[in-house]
């Protein structure tokens, strides 16, 4: 029922004209075929090549935005005093609640991700760009030269002063693995994996000095505080480490190390555990044992240390992941620290769970299995990454389906688990 509004651009040198046509769209929803117009609210911007803020005439009236509301199903708006064929910053602020697709060219968004005052539309860019990388290159068609320009156009909103740390953290956070097998279906999830930490390695390169000098710059040195401001410098900072860490050498392994050992507060702690998580090897070992001396008697700070190594993006996780369930901390009629290790494993960690031999899946049925036994409401909330087999490459599917019917015809099966299985097993694609 989420409106979807197209926007198509002409531009008349000639006139120094600009229109703009909108047309929406709202999909039919159950009793309701057909959707009439919305009122929608549209401001928009322009800007020139460079980023630049490029001014223009709406009624006679020199602005650098406007407000246009699109009442009908179709609407134009005419700019005129527009100097030269300008990059269309449209529906800023999030105006209104739609999906937006433009007819505007790529080059535009890398304008808009480097240099947009509207922060909403620059993140907006970054995420459509990234996603749009990461799906080409998954898809065997990786684009080096987009890749490149995305970085230069990261690395340009990282120096803009005029954004704060939360949202130079946000322009830095790429869309998830999750995020994208709903972008690309049938979805390959290892393609997808390795896509996504390419785009990282690339950014990890490109703006290593720069990631440096934040990492360094924003070292808490005073008082921990919880307010705004130290919350986003906190970010920043963690993510900062987190694509250094895709590039990993010594260095980056030793800076993560020392950012794990100086952290006075569990976001820090977690960080520098995840990106030596990313590292690997015995400085990873050796800060995850450090973590669990230091907080074993807290149950919800060790839910945390299950979670991040059920994550862990290496080939041996599932082999990590099954030994922790004989760790003397981890008890399955603990629901937190089922779902901190097995749902965190299934949810959290989709290319070690896609495995192509079908053992995740076999690992995630036979944990329902032996939960449904004394929790069946907790064997339940565990079935979901089994229900969106028809999401995944053929052979996944197959793999994943098979497991489903093995938990349907398990003999003693509560109704709780045996409802959600089966109707996963007959629903629709």
């Amino acid at each position: 029922g989420t409106p979807r509004l197209d926007l198509t651009s002409r531009y008349d040198a000639a006139t120094r004209t600009l229109d703009l046509e909108f047309t929406q769209t709202t999909p039919p929803t159950p009793g309701q075929p057909t959707k009439k117009a919305l009122p929608l609210p549209i401001r928009v911007g322009l800007l020139d090549a460079d980023g630049h803020v490029m001014a223009f005439e709406r009624d006679g009236q020199a602005v650098d935005e406007t407000l246009f509301v699109l009442s009908a199903a179709k609407g134009r708006l005419t700019l005129t005093g527009v100097d030269r064929d300008p990059v269309v910053s449209a529906l800023r602020g999030f105006s209104a609640p739609v999906v937006m697709r433009t007819d505007a060219p790529a080059k535009d968004r890398y304008v808009q991700l480097a240099a947009d005052p509207d922060l909403f539309n620059r993140w907006e860019a970054g995420q459509d760009l990234a996603r749009d990388l990461m799906l080409a290159r998954a898809a065997g068609a990786p684009d080096e030269v987009g890749e490149e320009r995305y970085a230069e156009a990261v690395g340009r909103a990282l120096a803009d002063q005029a954004s704060d740390p939360a949202f130079k953290a946000l322009i830095l956070s790429l869309p998830s693995e999750t995020e994208l097998v709903l972008a690309r279906q049938p979805a390959d999830p290892a393609a997808l994996h390795a896509a996504r930490e390419a785009l990282r390695a690339r950014l990890a390169v490109h703006l290593a000095e720069d990631l440096k000098r934040l990492h360094t710059g924003l070292q808490d040195l005073g008082e921990f505080s919880p307010d705004a401001a130290g919350a986003g410098r906190r970010a920043l900072r963690n993510i900062a480490l987190d694509i250094l860490s895709a590039d990993p050498h010594a260095e980056i392994a030793d800076r993560a190390y020392g950012h794990y050992e100086a952290a006075g507060n569990m976001t820090d702690a977690m960080g520098g555990l995840s990106a030596l998580m990313n590292i690997g090897g015995d400085v990873f070992e050796r800060a995850l044992a450090d973590f669990y001396d230091r907080w074993k008697s807290e149950p919800l700070v060790i839910d945390k240390w299950f979670s991040l190594q059920a994550r862990d993006p290496g080939e041996g996780a599932l082999g990590r992941v099954l030994g922790l369930t004989a760790h003397p901390a981890f008890d399955a009629k603990n629901p937190n620290r089922l779902r901190a290790l097995v749902g965190a494993f299934a949810v959290g960690n989709p290319a070690r769970f896609h495995d192509e031999t079908g053992a995740g899946y076999r690992f995630l049925a036979d944990q329902i299995l032996a939960t449904d036994v004394f929790n069946p409401m907790t064997a339940a909330r565990l079935l979901d990454p089994l229900g969106g087999w028809r999401r995944y490459r053929p052979d996944l599917g197959a793999k994943m389906r098979a497991e489903l019917e093995r938990i349907v015809a398990h003999q003693g099966l509560s109704k709780n688990v045996y409802e959600l299985a089966s109707r996963a097993l007959a629903e629709e694609s």
